[in-house]
């Protein structure tokens, strides 16, 4: 799948073949031979890992990790290709400019991507994305989740140059741009979808709201798996939360199998499976180590 741009800027020829590979480092390794390189190219249209054009921000390393290969590693892309079925229905909040969303949506060509972006810089760059690939089955909505119905505030964390990718929804007037919040139920009763096959939930810190806004789906274990970010110090908080509506949490190792934790990380992404559902790849008795 190569649809994209005109201009999109042409990548070396031993990039193209080593971003299929995986071998330990291969991000930092990447980095070191072409990170230089690629940033002197600023802003353009480049052909991502996901074997489709974007827009990226050369400047910027994560962006250029969108290049290098699956963003964040492929245990959980890989993971998630087996799991999804064609025509199934993914919700990913936090899409930023659609780093996971140029894979998952691929994935579900037959099936539906609700992307939740609440950020105006973000949500204008995937819109962009978007228009240049009608092709995928992904719509935008410019909200974000929380456990009801608000105007919030979108706090900008970190440095411009990560195009909002850090930043916090804040409940205290004056902290940011204002944006909506929403109950994920509510959008989905809205849209008449009453199961979803994966969400994704990367909403810096506030995902236990997002979670509660989902309480009734969650409890009847219509979401059948979740892959969450366990930063902000919320990683317990957020397995505990979980864990009192039927779901094990399971993190992936440095060779992208499953296994059950034995502590979390201080910053790591679990993914989330009812509890007795033997999933894909996972193995009860496998243990994670650090």
């Amino acid at each position: 799948m190569t649809s994209g741009r005109e201009g999109t800027i042409a990548l070396p020829l031993i990039l193209r073949w080593l971003r299929h590979l995986e071998f330990p480092h291969k991000l930092g390794i990447c980095e070191r031979l072409f990170g230089d390189r690629l940033s002197k190219s600023g802003t353009c249209w480049v052909e991502t890992a996901a074997g489709i054009t974007w827009k990226l921000d050369l400047t910027n390393p994560t962006d250029r990790w969108i290049i290098f290969g699956k963003y964040e590693g492929s245990g959980f892309l890989d993971w998630a290709r087996s799991f999804l079925p064609t025509n199934g229905t993914v919700v990913d909040s936090g899409a930023n400019i659609g780093q996971m969303l140029i894979y998952l949506s691929q994935y579900v060509p037959k099936g539906k991507v609700l992307a939740f972006e609440p950020g105006k810089e973000a949500a204008d760059w995937l819109e962009e994305c978007l228009a240049a690939h009608p092709e995928l089955p992904v719509e935008l909505l410019r909200l974000g989740l929380g456990e009801r119905e608000a105007r919030l505030f979108l706090r900008q964390v970190g440095s411009k140059e990560l195009h909002g990718g850090r930043n916090q929804i804040a409940e205290g007037a004056g902290e940011g741009d204002a944006v909506k919040v929403v109950r994920l139920e509510d959008v989905l009763e809205s849209q008449g979808i009453d199961a979803v096959d994966l969400w994704k939930l990367d909403v810096e810190g506030y995902e236990v709201s997002a979670l509660r806004g989902a309480g009734r789906l969650l409890r009847e274990q219509r979401i059948k798996a979740l892959y969450v970010e366990l930063g902000f110090g919320n990683g317990e908080r957020i397995v505990d939360h979980l864990a009192q509506l039927g779901y094990r949490c399971y993190l992936f190792d440095s060779r992208g199998r499953l296994g059950l934790p034995q502590h979390l990380p201080e910053h790591t992404n679990g993914l989330f499976l009812p509890v007795g559902d033997a999933g894909v790849g996972v193995r009860e008795s496998a243990v994670y180590l650090k």
